[in-house]
């Protein structure tokens, strides 16, 4: 019952050792398309901003934008929604940190040197170097910005990671071993209190995003959490009636999960 993300770099062979372990394992392999095809149960304009904010660095202005906290609540809780699942892998998108509390989660990052990434590129896309190199860089760049500005953490130190696979040392197909290997172990560690506390952090995202995406006011405050008994809503708000439209929205989506009321209004 082990889940595993990836965090990779441009070019190092992440996404086909991740396909490979889904195939050996019969995991769960979850893509890009399959995410935004559930944030597009939301409405297609959360599609559209989706897609220009993924994986990019965001602008102040987005930081502080609803567009961008609602894409970035969606991608989460689908995300975590997928990991109830268990068997399943996660590519990229700050997995690694959502699930730093749980021991059945195997938390590895790929990497290799740029000349041994700008190379591959080259092969695989039939690039010249000078551009797979740019592409290498900008990629990196935009992937950790985008990761910074949502997490406040540096995607290259690996104490954020289980293992951290070279794979100019190593081919993918001793990466794929290594990653079943340690899988097993992981798998070992699951227990069904940590599946509810899994569970309790599911529903405290939902929650969180069908929130945001259904105001048409922004809450830049706004925390939901689960504290093993009910879904704790804290934050600051404006009027009445914003607090009347997080309260409906909260106890609909958390049901039969009682909410705990601790938003307040700015200067009480």
């Amino acid at each position: 019952m082990a889940i595993l993300t990836i965090c990779r770099e441009s070019g190092a062979g992440g996404e086909e050792i991740g396909k490979a372990v889904a195939e050996k394992l019969g995991y769960e392999y979850v893509t890009r398309e399959a995410i935004f095809k559930e944030i597009g149960e939301h409405g297609e304009q959360w599609v559209k901003w989706g897609r220009e904010m993924d994986d990019h660095k965001p602008s102040l202005w987005e930081r502080f934008d609803l567009s961008f906290a609602g894409f970035v609540a969606l991608k989460e809780s689908i995300m975590l929604n997928h990991a109830t699942k268990n068997n399943v892998i996660l590519m990229g998108r700050g997995g690694n940190w959502m699930l730093s509390e749980f021991p059945h989660a195997l938390r590895i990052r790929v990497m290799a040197p740029v000349e041994t990434r700008v190379e591959r590129i080259v092969k695989r896309e039939g690039i010249d170097t000078e551009t797979a190199r740019e592409m290498i860089v900008e990629g990196d760049a935009e992937r950790a910005a985008y990761l910074k500005a949502i997490y406040h953490k540096d995607w290259t130190k690996p104490k954020f990671y289980d293992i951290v696979f070279d794979t100019a040392k190593l081919s993918n197909d001793e990466v794929v071993r290594m990653i079943i290997d340690e899988l097993e172990a992981k798998d070992k560690k699951f227990t069904p209190k940590v599946d509810e506390k899994l569970r309790q952090l599911a529903l405290a995202s939902r929650v969180k995003a069908d929130i945001i995406t259904g105001l048409n006011s922004f809450v830049p405050t706004l925390e939901v959490q689960h504290d093993g008994k009910q879904i704790v809503l804290k934050g600051t708000i404006h009027t009445a009636e914003e607090k009347n439209k997080i309260l409906e929205i909260a106890e609909c989506t958390a049901s039969p999960t009682p909410i705990k009321n601790k938003l307040h209004y700015r200067g009480a």
